[in-house]
């Protein structure tokens, strides 16, 4: 399938049918946020732009993301917000905790400067408005935090996409059981794109509008490579392998190595047992890398992610897991390991959580903690949404009930005694908002999740009646979603950000603004309440992180710490300027797109500065 958009003269589609430039001024290898951002950035700089995509979809993880882009001092609708904001508290959060000695100052900084500039390039190029909400840092009482940094994609019509908007790939399904963002009636809006799938369209549309040609089913397996540095690629698609030159450069960007059994192995002690991000991500790029002489960094970390499966659910034909995040974060609930222990706070960031999951034992290298279960009780699954199933609903296949704890550890293979030992512990303190053992409900971002209804309390038909509640919301949502869907529509194609903001950033902020003062009680909540459920949960990770060090310019650098000449990398496979440390809601997706902009700025560039 090949498109041309009547907007530009860009192309789309598969590589085998529109065939390969013999050179262009600079490849981009993945069609990601990262990817896309900085074949946009060398488009606008006047390069001829390439982009390669191994898969048949573009997009990548960004596409079936939620799409937020964490920026500090972004600057949208403070005033809706009442917040404010400054380069130097941003620096204070992320080099903070000794950071500091790990993290490259001068990247960090070029992080922080450029992210506000990368977001307004976006909403300058593309048909995509920022939309900022109240969203703690994930380390949300530490100096320098805030609750105001998260920017989300607005609504996208795909209408100026046309036919090309069939090669985005589309959104999967999510598990988040309670949100203070209102998705009862966002994910019931019809006629526009959200989240992720909005991001990519956008991004798509604008490089196309600016004559990127966009190829799927092309993978790159080798660079060109000599003493005067990177020069092109050599690409394999239909079958057979093309090398396209590039004289300007190329950009790595094709994501992490989660998909590989050997590399996970090698850095990360084992393969992950479920995926939570599409399939393609191989680590050729890691490999590309290391053959051009680049040195690896932080190549034993990942964005670490739990993950349960559904039974039947799948993505490219094969398995992929929901992610688990706020439902954790609820009362009446814990997670296990086969003894029945605790071995964290629960309600901490799906990052933080996920690496405590993947410590492996010092002796035996075993991860007692990597396969976990959630234990939750009646009123758990009478009062909360859990895997889409609505309150009091009937769950999938993949949790277990039982009458009795004792009963519900043998089904799982978890230790009775352990169990039982575990729940009567935690019992009577967490009924009182307390966790001695792993201080869960302390910060502002774990409580912001937790169950709370600050307008009405006990009143709340979400406390007395929350089945009859979850059906009323639905049958509201369906009944207004096509007309706001149309309305946003419009908005959109007008090209008109300021006007989608002061549309829904001040209601968003009245509806979010009082999870921030959720109280303990809200995270933590007895498990006494027969019967039990248990489910699996397992760890695995959104992306990798390790691949070629960058300097602040995203160019790669090799083992001496000299740049190699044509050679960038921003993303999952590159620019891992924070090496893990997760800021925010975004933090992931905003370095690739800060790093994918200067990457694809300066390569576009290098003519003019003689290479």
């Amino acid at each position: 399938m090949n498109v041309r958009t009547s907007a530009g003269n860009g192309v789309v589609g598969s590589a085998a049918d529109a065939g390969l430039p013999d050179e262009v001024d600079v490849v981009v290898i993945g069609s990601g946020g990262s990817g896309l951002m900085a074949a946009l950035s060398a488009a606008t700089g006047g390069a001829r732009v390439l982009v390669l995509e191994s898969e048949p979809l573009v997009g990548g993880t960004t596409a079936i993301s939620g799409g937020a882009v964490w920026v500090p001092n972004h600057g949208y609708s403070y005033k809706a917000l009442k917040t404010w904001d400054t380069p130097e508290a941003a620096r204070t959060y992320l080099l903070g905790e000794g950071r500091d000695k790990v993290l490259d100052p001068d990247v960090v900084d070029t992080f922080i400067d450029t992210a506000p500039q990368m977001a307004r390039f976006i909403e300058k190029h593309t048909y995509l408005s920022w939309i900022p909400v109240v969203w703690p840092d994930y380390t949300s009482d530490i100096p320098g935090a805030s609750n105001y940094r998260s920017l989300f994609p607005g609504p996208f019509s795909p209408d100026v996409l046309g036919e090309a908007a069939a090669l985005v790939r589309p959104p999967k399904k999510s598990g988040m059981a309670r949100n203070p963002l209102p998705l009862w009636v966002i994910n019931k809006i019809q006629g526009v794109w959200l989240a992720g799938y909005a991001m990519i369209g956008a991004l798509l549309e604008g490089c196309l509008r600016r004559g990127v040609d966009v190829r799927v089913e092309a993978r790159a397996v080798r660079l060109l490579a000599g003493e005067h540095g990177v020069t092109g690629v050599v690409v394999r698609a239909g079958g057979e392998e093309r090398t396209v030159r590039a004289s300007q450069g190329v950009v790595l960007a094709s994501g992490g190595f989660e998909d590989s059994e050997e590399l996970t192995s090698k850095y990360l002690g084992a393969p992950f047992p479920v995926q939570v991000s599409p399939r393609g991500h191989h680590g050729d790029a890691v490999r590309m890398a290391q053959e051009a002489g680049a040195d690896l960094v932080a190549i034993d970390q990942a964005w670490w992610m739990p993950g349960i499966q559904v039974p039947g659910e799948e993505m490219d034909g094969a398995p992929i897991s929901r992610l688990v995040q706020g439902e954790r974060a609820l009362p009446h609930t814990i997670m296990v390991n086969s003894h029945g222990e605790r071995f964290a706070n629960e309600a901490v960031s799906y990052n933080d959580l996920g690496a405590i999951m993947r410590q492996a034992d010092p002796v035996t290298g075993e991860m007692p903690n990597a396969t976990a279960w959630m234990i939750f009780d009646e009123y758990y699954h009478s009062h909360y949404g859990f895997l889409s199933t609505p309150p009091g609903g009937m769950y999938p296949p993949n949790v277990v009930q039982a009458p009795t704890l004792e009963e519900l550890a043998r089904k799982c293979g978890i230790d009775p005694e352990g169990l039982v030992r575990t729940v009567e512990e935690f019992n009577p303190l967490a009924a009182q908002g307390r966790d001695p053992w792993f201080n869960r409900g302390t910060s502002t971002f774990e409580r912001f999740f937790g169950d709370h209804n600050p307008f009405l309390g006990s009143r709340s038909p979400n406390a007395w009646a929350p089945s009859a509640t979850e059906r009323a919301r639905l049958a509201t949502a369906t009944a207004v979603a096509p007309v706001a869907g149309r309305v946003m529509a419009r908005i959109a194609k007008d090209r008109n950000p300021a006007r989608m903001r002061k549309m829904l950033v001040p209601s968003l902020a009245k509806i979010m603004r009082p999870a921030l003062d959720n109280p303990p009680t809200g995270a933590l909540g007895p498990v006494d309440t027969p019967p039990y459920y248990a489910v699996k949960v397992e760890a695995s990770a959104i992306g990798t992180i390790g691949g070629p060090a960058t300097d602040a310019t995203g160019r790669v650098l090799d083992t001496e710490g000299v740049v190699i000449p044509g050679l960038y990398a921003a993303g999952n496979v590159g620019g891992a300027a924070t090496h893990g440390f997760y800021g925010g809601a975004g933090g992931t997706i905003v370095l690739g797109m800060v790093f994918g902009y200067l990457a694809g700025r300066h390569a576009a560039s290098r003519e003019l500065q003689g290479r």
